[in-house]
């Protein structure tokens, strides 16, 4: 119920729904804007910090290769040296005779930590390093943490599973060595493997076993890994995992990188991550490392939640504004909602003052002028009312008088003939008593031309009684056309127009021609006097005003204005009466269609059809 009140309070004021409506436009815009603003702030953060943090990964990779291109310097020293591998098959052989193998051997090694220990001490992160044979025989070793303890060949079979026997590359690996410095026992380090091959005959003698320290690769990392790196990983030449850091507390992710480009996003537990992939070209080393995009979304969300709480704060203050303002300017239309409350209960006299001359001033100017109008047509309708009562007592009076006059003149013929047995006056009462009981019918009675001109007869009659022998009628009509439907009593107006104009003035020789014929489908009757004729003026305004109308409706004129306007009204175009002014006389022709009818007991009815 209270939600089809708040419905019905909102649809009857204007001020709440302009309110609602710029509310929801503010607030759509703000949504959309909002979301744009976000999008747009999360691409151009996302590209830029791309691009940032895809130089930082290609300078760590770039110091991380150098370390890299420094074990290769190494261990391409140690290959090449042709002293190394001159001691390390001297170890391998028999003493000459006179000297212990003891003893050469430790003249061999010591002449090995010669060259060999200069190097390992420019390079800290080297732990240890190891020389053995294919067996695994350890000939040299040297390593400065004593807590690290390494046993061969035991060492050496976990080192060669993933030793190429057949390249001469570094082959890095990531091992747990046993070392009691850590509270664990073992600790993670570095593994680089190298076969030695002899330089003249490419052939295998012994392989050389670097354990580094992981700070090897983690000190180039830590500027990487500033901020919410998610990890940051390394692979070597075969792309396999060699090394992985990770934040402290997190869980790493390791991207599907290789057929990515150089940066690439990627969504993980519902969380986006941007990843970057540097290659160290001279080696085929790569980094990956990954970065949150949370901070970034986090910021993109406060700039949408900005955009909204904007656009809410415009709504407040375009409801205060409206408020406020909408009193001034809406004040023309509160008047004119008032004025049509006022004139639906029924108050006429009310009116609404001008107050502007903008669309308001029009709807007011308009009101006033509806009120007017309604004032005028109820002031016509109420007159109309009362003619139209008036009239109907006249028609009433009107149709008494006629029936009254009807049977007193059947009366009178019954007297005539039985009393004084005159046949040519009771002929005249006939006449008129015939002629008057055609007329009481209604003018919509259906009629026929064969009824017309009985009538016309009936009217000769009473006018030959009158004229005598100086009056002369014919009336001519093909048979086929007797039965074609027409208007009652409207050949009777234009025949008795001749005898009250045309023959007023005219003693005798006075002739009317009748004629009824067909033209194409139309039915032509022509009335034609030798009177007085017609003067310009009159027949001017017979011929032009084609709507005369009595408005006092008592019956239809008598005269030929008021057969055109029937004609007008019944048939319309193209039928019509026409009047032609002759040398001597007047002949009208009336053109209308001829519809058949067709006879039934007790009258006449239409024919769909035209005589043809």
């Amino acid at each position: 119920m209270k939600h089809r009140q708040v419905l019905q309070y909102i649809n009857q004021h204007f001020k709440v729904k302009l309110i609602l409506t710029l509310s929801i436009i503010i607030i759509l815009c703000s949504l959309i804007t909002g979301y744009i603003s976000y999008r747009i702030y999360l691409n151009l953060f996302e590209s830029e910090i791309s691009k940032q943090y895809l130089t930082t990964s290609e300078q760590t990779m770039e110091q991380i290769g150098y370390k890299i291109q420094d074990m290769y310097r190494i261990t391409d020293f140690i290959i090449f040296h042709p002293r190394v591998e001159q001691i390390v098959q001297g170890i391998r052989a028999e003493p000459p005779e006179g000297e212990t193998k003891a003893y050469r051997r430790f003249i061999l090694e010591r002449e090995l930590s010669e060259i060999l220990l200069p190097l390992k001490n420019e390079t800290p992160q080297i732990r240890a390093l190891y020389i053995v044979d294919l067996e695994g025989n350890n000939y040299y070793f040297s390593h400065t943490n004593p807590s690290m303890q390494i046993t061969f060949p035991d060492f050496y079979n976990k080192v060669k599973t993933g030793v190429n026997q057949t390249s001469a590359e570094i082959v890095w690996q990531r091992l747990n060595i046993p070392d009691s410095s850590d509270p664990s026992g073992e600790k993670s380090n570095l593994v680089a493997t190298r076969l030695l091959k002899s330089t003249k005959q490419q052939a295998a003698y012994g392989t050389l076993v670097m354990i580094i320290d992981e700070s090897f690769l983690t000190s180039p990392l830590d500027k990487l890994m500033a901020g919410r790196t998610t990890g940051a990983y390394i692979f070597d030449q075969y792309n396999k995992l060699l090394y992985s850091r990770v934040p402290q507390g997190r869980a790493g992710i390791i991207p599907a990188w290789e057929n990515q480009e150089r940066s690439f996003i990627e969504r993980n537990e519902n969380e986006d991550y941007l990843f970057v992939k540097s290659t160290y070209e001279a080696r085929s080393f790569k980094l990956v490392s990954g970065i949150s995009l949370a901070d970034i979304e986090e910021k993109g969300r406060m700039v949408y939640q900005v955009a909204v709480i904007s656009g809410l704060i415009s709504v407040l203050l375009m409801a205060v504004c409206v408020s406020i303002f909408s009193g001034r300017m809406l004040k023309p239309l509160h008047g004119l909602v008032s004025a049509m409350h006022q004139l639906r209960r029924g108050n006429l006299e009310v009116e609404i003052p001008k107050t502007s001359n903008d669309e308001f001033a029009f709807l007011a100017e308009s009101f006033n002028r509806m009120v007017e109008n309604i004032q005028s047509l109820i002031k016509e309708v109420y007159v109309s009312k009362l003619s139209e009562q008036e009239a109907e007592l006249k028609a009433l009076q009107a149709q008494l008088n006629p029936h009254f006059l009807y049977n007193a003149l059947n009366s009178i013929y019954w007297k005539i003939m039985l009393l004084y047995d005159d046949v040519e006056t009771a002929s005249l009462v006939t006449s008129l008593s015939d002629l008057l009981r055609y007329s009481l019918e209604s003018v919509s009675t259906p009629s026929t031309l064969q009824e017309e001109l009985t009538q016309i007869r009936n009217y000769m009659t009473i006018q030959e009684a009158r004229h005598g022998e100086g009056l002369h009628v014919s009336i001519e009509a093909e048979e086929e056309l007797l039965a074609c439907g027409m208007q009652r009593l409207i050949l009777q107006p234009l025949v008795e127009n001749v005898f009250v104009h045309a023959f007023r003035d005219q003693p005798d020789n006075k002739r009317l021609w009748i004629r009824a014929f067909r033209q194409d489908a139309d039915l032509q009757i022509e009335i034609e006097d030798n009177g007085s004729g017609i003067d310009e003026e009159t027949f001017v305004r017979l011929t032009e005003e084609q709507s005369v109308y009595d408005h006092q409706r008592e019956r239809e004129s008598i005269g030929v204005r008021n057969v055109v306007r029937r004609i007008y009204l019944v048939y319309g175009d193209p039928y019509r009466l026409e009047i032609e002014r002759l040398p001597q006389g007047t002949r009208m022709r009336l053109i209308l269609p001829c519809e058949q009818m067709k006879s039934f007991e007790g009258g006449m009815v239409n024919e769909p059809h035209l005589i043809s």
